[in-house]
Formats: structure tokens, sequence, C-alpha cells
């Protein structure tokens, strides 16, 4: 049955009115402002995480809350900005000091003249011995005469028949029976015969073989009956009266040598004498660049031998210096050789110093003001420009003092200065001391005490051709540890020949030469006899370079 009109429109209207309250519940639903954000619930584990981080921070925080104030600690004095380390520091006024140039040489005789026969032979008489002194024109050895009698009777005889000539054709030229040109025959004949016999008895006086000069004959060695041809050497005589001491000066001292100057020259003997400068060259050796200089000596009694080495010091002039203790010295950041001093806004200041002349209690420096405070204790504790507290030093202390009156010269000749220093031996001595040698002990921990100052004033008091900073760099280095790299070793080397161990040629080689005169030293020293290079060596090398100084061998 099909529905009816009011069935149909009945159906339609419910299925409208449904329709109707779906779109009212879904406008419910919808924010009626687009822009207004929706609300999220709130998580509980971000309460929960906040509420740990809480209590946290309050579980710490109670430690610092409860414990008791800790005691201040204190203050380090380099923490203490404002207290400046406090250092002892002298007065010091410089003083004019003789300087000298120093060089290295080897005494050589006045005349050293050959010795020869003047005519061949065989020697028949021998009236000298080798190392005998001999005055001009004394006998040393006669050859014999062989046939020069007969030689003499055969000249005279035709001296004889010329002379006859002669005389009969000048009688005969008078009367007219002869002419001037047969009489200049026979003269010429007549010379040649007197010139024959003259040269026959000449011959007969060369066969005595005389000195030619005053001297001692040496490397003479003839024997009876040996034959010797004409101009044939025989020996040498020497002439050491005076004697000449040759030098070699660098090309930038060469300016301050002059003719006449006087010099002081020691022997390796332990002689002493004053000479006189002669020679001075005024062009360089091509190889080394220095200029020869010849010292005469008087040598009346000869005593000295020539071919001995020989030291010379000539003075040169005056420059004002300091007298101080080795053991003050300092190095600058640069390395180089030095002092500290206070200023006068109490800052510490460096300056470099130049070693003019060591003495057994102390050494000479210039380079540096007339006068100023130097830094006695604490120098190693501050550096150039650091503000400082400065204090006299105690009468404890072993400061060296200055010497009343400067010494114009050294008061004994083994005192060298450390001017400038040349010579032409390449492994002249080199040196090093204690605080002992120097009169001054440094304290405990200070770094004054560095063997690389230690080892300075020795090397000045022998007059050697090592450095001072050399030396220094020597100490330092091998007390740091350093590898025996070949400088270092031809330092070891010197300085070890000049303590009377055979450590052969300075080459830088670290050989067995080398080794075995470690070991020797090592051993004398009381030391592990490993032949090398070591810090302990360093520390007995100081000690036994001081006592060098000293005066006393250490071994």
């Amino acid at each position: 049955m099909e529905p009816d009109a009011h069935t149909l429109i009945a159906r339609h209207e419910r299925i409208a009115g449904r329709r109707t309250a779906k779109d009212d519940m879904t406008t419910d639903r919808t924010p009626a402002d687009p822009q207004t954000p929706r609300k999220e619930p709130r998580s509980k584990a971000g309460w929960l995480a906040l509420l740990f981080v809480l209590a946290l921070v309050g579980w710490m925080g109670s430690g610092y809350l409860a414990e008791e104030p800790a005691a201040p600690v204190a203050e380090t004095p380099r923490a203490k900005a404002s207290q400046p380390f406090t250092v002892e520091a002298f007065r010091s006024t410089a003083k004019p000091v003789v300087q000298f140039v120093s060089a290295e040489g080897q005494a050589r005789p006045d005349r050293q003249t050959p010795v020869r026969a003047k005519t061949g032979g065989t020697i028949e008489e021998i009236a000298a011995r080798k190392g005998q002194f001999l005055n001009e024109g004394d006998l040393i050895a006669r050859i014999a005469l062989d046939d020069r009698s007969a030689q003499i009777a055969q000249a005279e005889a035709e001296l004889a028949r010329r002379q006859g000539d002669f005389d009969r054709v000048s009688g005969l030229v008078e009367r007219g029976y002869a002419t001037t040109a047969e009489l200049g025959q026979v003269r010429a004949e007549l010379a040649v015969a007197e010139a024959s016999l003259a040269t026959i008895r000449q011959s007969e006086g060369d066969t005595a073989i005389r000195a030619p000069i005053t001297g001692t004959l040496e490397n003479f060695d003839l024997d009876l009956g040996e034959f010797i041809a004409a101009a044939a050497e025989i020996g040498v005589q020497i002439d050491t009266d005076p004697l000449t001491v040759e030098v070699q000066v660098a090309q930038q001292s060469i300016g301050q040598i002059q003719l006449g100057q006087k010099a002081q020259v020691n022997f390796i003997t332990g002689v002493s004498r004053e000479g006189e400068v002669t020679y001075v060259a005024t062009n360089a050796s091509a190889s080394t660049r220095t200029f020869p200089v010849e010292i005469t000596i008087p040598n009346p009694d000869r005593e000295i031998p020539a071919g001995i080495s020989a030291q010379v010091r000539i003075p040169v002039g005056e420059t004002p210096a300091h007298f101080l203790s080795a053991a003050i010295l300092a190095l600058g950041p640069n390395g180089e050789l030095g002092i500290k001093a206070v200023d006068d806004q109490s800052r510490v200041k460096f300056y470099p110093a130049e070693l003019v002349r060591a003495e057994t209690d102390g050494i000479w420096v210039t380079g540096l003001p007339e006068s100023l405070s130097i830094i006695s204790v604490g120098q190693g504790f501050v550096s150039d420009g650091e503000p400082v507290n400065a204090k006299a030093p105690s009468k404890d202390d072993p400061i060296v003092e200055t010497p009343a009156d400067a010494p114009a010269e050294p008061a004994l000749p083994g005192i060298a200065e450390a001017s400038t220093q040349e010579g032409t031996d390449a492994n002249a001595d080199a040196g090093a001391t204690t605080g002992a040698t120097t009169g001054v002990s440094a304290e405990a921990g200070d770094p004054s005490a560095d063997p690389r100052i230690a080892a300075l004033a020795t090397e000045a008091a022998q007059g050697a051709a090592i450095s001072l900073p050399e030396a220094a760099a020597l100490a330092s280095r091998l007390q740091e540890g350093a590898a025996p790299e070949p400088d270092l070793v031809r330092m070891a080397q010197e300085v070890l020949n000049r303590l009377g161990y055979e450590a052969g040629p300075a080459d830088g080689r670290l050989g067995e030469a080398t080794r075995t005169a470690i070991r020797a030293f090592q051993a004398d020293y009381g030391l592990e006899t490993t032949g090398d290079l070591g810090e302990a060596f360093a520390g007995a090398l100081t000690r036994a370079l001081g006592s060098q100084t000293g005066g006393g061998d250490a071994r």
C-alpha cells in the first residue's frame, strides 16, 4: 500500500528535525572566536619534575648553610701584589781600571842562522857539540886539506914563471925590441896566475867551519871522516837574546796597538817579562782576519827557551768599572750576562755587563751606570721592571767589598784580564768557579747559585779564549741534561784538556779519547765512570775548575 501524502510529509519533517538538531550540537562545540587558542590539560609529569628540581636545590644549599666558616687561606708572595718582594742591595760606585788586549802566542828566537861548509871535503876535526853555546867565529869543524899543499906549490911556481915573462918583455919594450901588445898579453897571464894562487889559498882557509853568529848550536850531527859537499848545511845556530813573541790580534782590536807600547808577557814556564811592541802588521791574514804583532823581550841570561807558549797582555787604556762578586751575575731575557739593580722607583732594572778583569776575590765589570744599587741576594726571584723592597745587606752576608784603590795593573802576573781575548790557539784554556772561590756563598735555594753563574770567574782569571756566555752555556746545558751535540762536546773537550785530562783534539766528536778522559775525570771525583756528559759531570766540573782557581790541583 502506498503511503499517503500525510505520511510522506510527516516523515520528511522528522528527517529535517534531526538534521537541525545535529547542526545545533556542532555549533555549540566550535568556539565563537577562531583566534582564541584552545586550552590543553596540564601534564602531571611536568609538575613532578619541577618538584624534584626544587628539592635537589634545597638539599645542596643546606650543606653550605650548615658549614662553619673556614679559616682564610694564607696568600702566597706572588698573590700579594701590594707587597713587593724583599731583596738585599748594596751601593756600588765605578772606579777606573786598566783594560788590556790579551792574546796567546809563541816565543821564537831573534836569529836562526844555518851553518854551512864553504867548500867540500872530508871532516878531519870536530871542535863543537850539539847544544853548545858559541860566540861568532868559534871553530865548529875542519875539513881535510888533501892535495891543497901541492896545488899551492904549483900555483906559486906558475906565478913565478909568469912574473919572469912579464919582467923580460917589459925590458924588451923599453929597448924597442917588443911591442906594447906583447907586454899586455904577458901582464894578463900574470894576473891569472895571481888569482889562481889566491883562490887555492882561500879554499885552504875555507876548510875551517866557524860559527856565523853568537848563539846555541842546534841540529848538529857530524862524524869524523864524513864527506860533505860545498854549501851543505851541517847545523843551525839560534840566538835567543832577545826573544820575539808573535801573537795574532783581532781586527777589532788592532787599532789599539801601537809601536813602542809596553807589554806584559807570561810564559808557560811561569817566568814573566816586560817587553815592547816592535812590529804591528798592516795587512790581515786572509784565512783568519787577524794581524800579526811582535813583542821583543830582553833575555840576556838566555833563561827563556824559544818555542814555548806565552800569554801577552798589552794595556790599552782605562775604563770605569764596578767590583763585585761573580755570584751576583745574572742572565738577561736574551741570555746576556749582566746584573740586576734597583732604580730610584724601587723597581728592578737589568743591565748587561762586560767583564773587564777577574781577580781572586771578585771581578770588574763595565757597561753599568757610574753609581747604582746592585741586588746581592734575591736577584734570581725578581724580573726586570718588577717592584721590590730593597734593604741593606746583613753583616753576615759575605759581599765582596770594592778595594779602596783600584789597581792600575794586576798585583800578580798570574792574574789575567778578560777584556779582549785573542789567540792563535783555538783550544785556549777555559774555566769556571764556585761561590767559595770568590768568597761569596749563596743562600740555599737561591737561583743566584745557578751553576751557569758559578762557572764564570775562573775562566776569566785563567785568560781563557772561551767567552763567558759560552762557558755559562756549557754548565747550564749540562745541568739541564742537554744532548751531547758537537758544540757541547767541543767545549767539554777544551775544559778537560785545560784540567790535564787528555781528551784529544776539540773536534766536537765524542770519541774514545774523549770518553776515556771523561771516565778518568769522573773517577777522580768519585762519580760513576760512564764516560758520558751529564748533570753530575757538570757539578763536578764546576768544583774542579773552582779548585784550579783556588791554586790547587783538583787531582
